[in-house]
């Protein structure tokens, strides 16, 4: 034989519910009812009652429904409060929001003016760099043709002094071949 009790089904929250079959948490049982309960039935003597098995099951039922209440209860409390915590954090970030756009705007339009000063200086510095070394490249190129021209004019004047001093070497020598001539033709 299969026994199973027969359990009304559970209420949805919300919909109507229908009259209790046991008396709420903490209630008494009303004297006329536990009178049933209490007169011996002498044809079933020293065997259990038939209700007292799933009375007991009706309890726990209605004691775990208890306990799942509170704590989902307790578990929408807890959500409410971390909702509303969430909101007030929205809210705080909102309201930087605006603080932190106009800050960061500020900050590139500092940095946009720092770069576009930092360029000009640097062109102006890349400028003065090229200027000064044209300048110095055109000293330069000016020491240089005063060098080459002193140098080709110590050529110029050492080579017609060379060629002076050739010239009179030849003509002493010359005189001295003369005057070696002389000196033999008077011995």
């Amino acid at each position: 034989e299969r026994t199973t009790s027969a359990l009304p089904p559970l209420a949805l929250v919300g919909a109507p519910r229908p009259r209790p079959l046991l008396p709420p948490e903490g209630g008494s049982i009303p004297p006329e009812a536990m009178a049933m309960y209490n007169t011996p039935n002498l044809a079933h003597a020293g065997e259990p009652h038939p209700f007292d098995s799933p009375f007991e099951v009706m309890k726990a039922l209605r004691r775990d429904f208890n306990e799942l209440a509170a704590a989902f209860k307790a578990e929408q409390q807890q959500r409410a409060v971390e909702v509303q915590q969430l909101r007030q954090e929205v809210s705080v970030l909102r309201d930087q929001i605006p603080k932190e756009k106009l800050e960061r705007q500020t900050i590139c339009h500092q940095i946009v003016n720092d770069l576009t000063q930092l360029r000009s200086d640097h062109i102006k510095g890349l400028d003065e760099i090229k200027t000064n070394f044209g300048s110095s490249l055109h000293q330069l190129n000016q020491i240089l043709q005063d060098e080459m021209r002193d140098r080709k004019a110590q050529d110029s004047l050492r080579d017609t002094r060379e060629a002076t001093e050739k010239s009179e070497r030849i003509s002493e020598a010359a005189a001295i071949k003369n005057d070696i001539g002389k000196h033999k033709q008077v011995f």
